[in-house]
């Protein structure tokens, strides 16, 4: 890289001082800014030429990449004897306040890369253990967050989420807070099947059922609607023991909003919904397809952090065991299942992994332990567990997942 400097014949100026940077032929300048602890310029290149690319094998690659230090003031590239002076490069100890906490942190100067780098231990005094350690760049534009930092911020932000994941309401307490808020005229629910449109009402401390014969469409006059009404309860849980006794209410009906109420729809019955899911996943009593209705049923009720997230429940599909929320994977078994001798239909031992870093399905087969084979052209693979059959995919954003056939 060459800094062409003003001079009496020709003016020259960048948004760092009275001078131009100019790549080298074959590079670009690919990033330049003012380092915050010396205030010198840090400008690197990168080789524009794919050809010296270094492939990592994981399905990425490294672009050769130069750094360079400029003195502002007077525009001139600096080697490492003339940056070293801005630093100092003997290892320090800082003791936190409450005196938990030792961090040991030394500036390096790393020839290969023509830079420097920080390394840092955290000691806990009390054991000496060591938490964590980091080897990281120097040079940056905005302040370096140091590893007791980091641990005190993160510290900071798992009470604070705890608190509040304490503050957001069960399905219990969300249902009585939206009881209270109910007004004359509050529509409760808008849903509709092959023959009908319904919307249930709360009017007098009733809970009056309307429906009209009518196919559903965005486009209805809906104040021309002839609705009549249709049953009438006494209490909310009586509509939903009616409405909720069997698979079809969710199979054959789904829930809209009209454009007048959207955004203003009363959650009454999102915890009858959630629960009613809740035992269906424990039991496994659903099909893939039967899923995409009761995600839309559980969308209609989604308001983020209406609900603390455990009270939306799922079940491994093997063993029955709790496992966390992953709607995306409703049928999806626990690291425990997953961690027994998976074959494939000729009993060859299998094993899954991601092809690199932008995912794929990698599968490895076994023979008495020993690989025989890998496989990197199938997008899922059917396997056994015990002799139950399963498929095996990559997740959507890495890793994989091993969920029953159907």
């Amino acid at each position: 890289m060459k800094v062409l400097k003003s001079n009496i014949f020709k003016k020259r100026k960048c948004e760092f001082g009275n001078f131009e940077l100019v790549a080298e032929s074959g590079w670009k300048i690919s990033q330049s800014f003012i380092d915050f602890e010396s205030g010198l310029l840090i400008v690197s290149e990168s080789d524009e030429n794919e050809e010296h690319w270094i492939d990592t094998g994981f399905g990425s690659r490294t672009i050769p990449n130069k750094e360079h230090k400029i003195d502002t003031k007077t525009g001139d590239i600096l080697t490492f004897k003339e940056w070293s002076k801005y630093f100092s490069y003997e290892t320090t100890e800082f003791i936190s306040e409450d005196k938990k906490y030792k961090l040991v942190t030394t500036r390096v100067y790393e020839p290969e890369r023509n830079s420097d780098g920080i390394k840092e231990k955290l000691i806990e005094l009390k054991s000496d253990k060591k938490p964590s350690s980091s080897d990281s760049i120097a040079f940056r534009k905005e302040k370096r967050e140091n590893l007791l930092e980091s641990l005190y911020r993160q510290e900071r932000e798992i009470l604070k989420r705890k608190a509040e994941l304490d503050a957001i309401p069960t399905l219990t307490t969300f249902f009585e807070k939206e009881y209270t808020k109910l007004t004359q005229g509050d529509i409760i629910l808008n849903y509709f099947n092959s023959d009908f449109i319904f919307k249930l009402v709360y009017n007098k401390s009733y809970f009056n059922l309307y429906k009209v014969h009518s196919k559903y469409q965005h486009n209805l006059e809906w104040d021309n609607l002839n609705y009549k009404i249709y049953d009438s309860f006494k209490t909310i849980q009586g509509f939903v023991d009616e409405f909720l006794n069997n698979k079809d209410w969710f199979l054959n009906h789904s829930p809209f909003n009209t454009k007048q109420q959207r955004g203003k729809s009363n959650q009454l019955l999102k915890k009858f919904i959630v629960e009613y899911f809740n035992l269906l996943r424990e039991k496994h009593d659903f099909t893939f397809e039967e899923y995409n209705k009761i995600q839309q049923w559980e969308n209609y009720y989604f308001q983020r952090d209406s609900v603390k997230p455990k009270e939306y429940k799922q079940f491994c599909a093997n063993c029955k065991e709790p496992v966390s929320y992953f709607p995306r994977y409703p049928k999806y078994i626990c690291n425990n299942c997953s961690s027994k001798t998976i074959t494939d239909e000729n009993g060859l031992e299998l094993s899954f992994s991601n092809i690199g870093f932008s995912g794929g399905l990698r599968i490895t087969y076994k023979k008495d332990g020993e690989i025989i084979k890998e496989d990197t052209s199938q997008s899922k693979k059917l396997c056994f567990i015990e002799g139950k059959r399963f498929l095996t995919t990559e997740a959507r954003f890495g890793g994989i997942v091993i969920q029953t056939e159907n």
